[in-house]
């Protein structure tokens, strides 16, 4: 598989496991040829992901998560933590999922981490 056959079926993955672990209204960003436009007090920039950071986005029991998806690795939670510090400030209603998706022996698998 190319990268982005790899990322559409990680993603795939994804949002089946969200869906049996009862996430709802899952949204996951198109990676696109053109780059959305954020603008921030210090200027604008483009982005492929949501802030630059995030896959996407679901809810569970009241609860929105930022989804950080990752093939054969582990998103670092420095940046994550940084954003999530500086712009919701250790809310009960907002949370990061960090996700990896890899292959073991001949299955695929999904971990999660929870920050």
């Amino acid at each position: 598989m190319n990268r982005r056959q790899t990322m559409y079926h990680s993603n795939k993955l994804t949002r089946e496991y969200l869906l049996r672990e009862e996430y709802d209204q899952i949204w996951l960003k198109p990676h696109l040829r053109r780059k959305d436009r954020v603008f921030a007090q210090q200027g604008m920039y483009l982005a492929t992901d949501l802030w630059n950071l995030f896959d996407g986005i679901a809810f569970k029991e009241g609860i929105l998560f930022f989804l950080q998806i990752k093939t054969n690795a582990w998103a670092p939670e420095r940046p994550i933590m940084e954003f999530l510090n500086q712009y919701v400030q250790f809310s009960d209603t907002i949370k990061a999922m960090i996700i990896n998706v890899r292959k073991k022996k001949k299955h695929w698998i999904v971990e999660t981490r929870f920050l």
